[in-house]
């Protein structure tokens, strides 16, 4: 099987198990993580400006990033 270089927000969601809208909500949108994570910030985040574009991730950097910060994004 491939594995994905990059992720969509399906693949994210797939791969946490959570909605996009609680993702958004408690990491994706959230100002401390927004910093690490924006593309805009040196991140690897692409967070979409127009209506229809997509989100993207890149797949390894965001799987390290969500088992970096499990306790953090949980032990509240």
């Amino acid at each position: 099987m491939n594995k994905k270089i990059w992720w969509t927000m399906k693949d994210l969601e797939q791969a946490t198990g959570y909605s996009d809208d609680w993702l958004k909500e408690n990491v994706l949108l959230r100002p401390c993580y927004k910093k690490i994570l924006d593309l805009e910030n040196g991140g690897f985040v692409y967070y979409p400006e127009k209506r229809g574009e997509k989100w993207m991730f890149i797949a390894a950097r965001m799987q390290e990033f969500l088992e970096k910060y499990f306790v953090q994004i949980f032990g509240r």
